[in-house]
């Protein structure tokens, strides 16, 4: 029997509801003293500041706008659970989505799981940047999240997990990684490559 295939809003967030998780299009800070940080003048930002600008350029509108790429919600398997699915065709580069979420103190709510993967647990991320003097942040899916918190991972992934600055804040998005076909499963990589790998590396840098 095939398993039930959420694709319209109305349907998504019916799904957001029996899940017990509040749909949250765009992530909000939950850590005020984040909120009078200069994140563009951090030594992270300052060193990689044109790349950063030209991802803002790019998807800066998608994001603002909180838009999602055409994508259905459907269980893969009893092991895995739900993953996101492409509805239609999508280009390479293609916006696909930012990952919403809370940002917060890292490891704040419970249950916290240590992982390999560098995650504080199976529906969060660390925040972008460690602003001198503020504790480790994350963002976090786990009780409110968007259509990406679905997203799985995979080998080899077909999305690019992208960050910037847009409006002050640090913003986690997917972008696809190839020309994605109609059906197929979007996937990310969960590995440390992505945070060791150039301009990605997070580290305390004092900002």
């Amino acid at each position: 029997m095939k398993s039930r295939c959420y694709r319209t809003e109305k349907q998504i967030h019916l799904l957001f509801k029996q899940q017990g998780v509040l749909y949250l299009p765009r992530s909000r800070v939950d850590f005020e003293p984040l909120l009078s940080v200069r994140l563009d003048r951090t030594p992270y930002y300052r060193a990689n500041r044109e790349e950063f600008a030209h991802l803002a350029r790019l998807y800066g509108d998608a994001i603002r706008a909180a838009d999602v790429a055409p994508i259905y919600i459907q269980r893969v398997d009893a092991a895995i659970g739900l993953g996101v699915f492409a509805a239609a065709p999508i280009q390479k580069d293609a916006f696909i989505g930012e990952y919403a979420g809370v940002v917060q103190v890292a490891g704040k709510d419970e249950p916290v799981f240590a992982a390999e993967n560098g995650h504080e647990s199976d529906y969060s991320w660390y925040y972008l940047d460690k602003p001198k003097g503020l504790p480790e942040l994350e963002i976090n899916g786990r009780q409110e999240g968007n259509e990406m918190r679905f997203v799985n991972h995979g080998a080899p992934p077909n999305l690019k997990v992208e960050h910037t600055l847009i409006d002050g804040q640090w913003v986690l998005f997917f972008v696809a990684g190839r020309n994605i076909e109609k059906d197929e499963e979007l996937l990310i990589s969960y590995g440390n490559e992505y945070w060791e790998g150039g301009f990605r590396s997070l580290a305390d840098n004092g900002g």
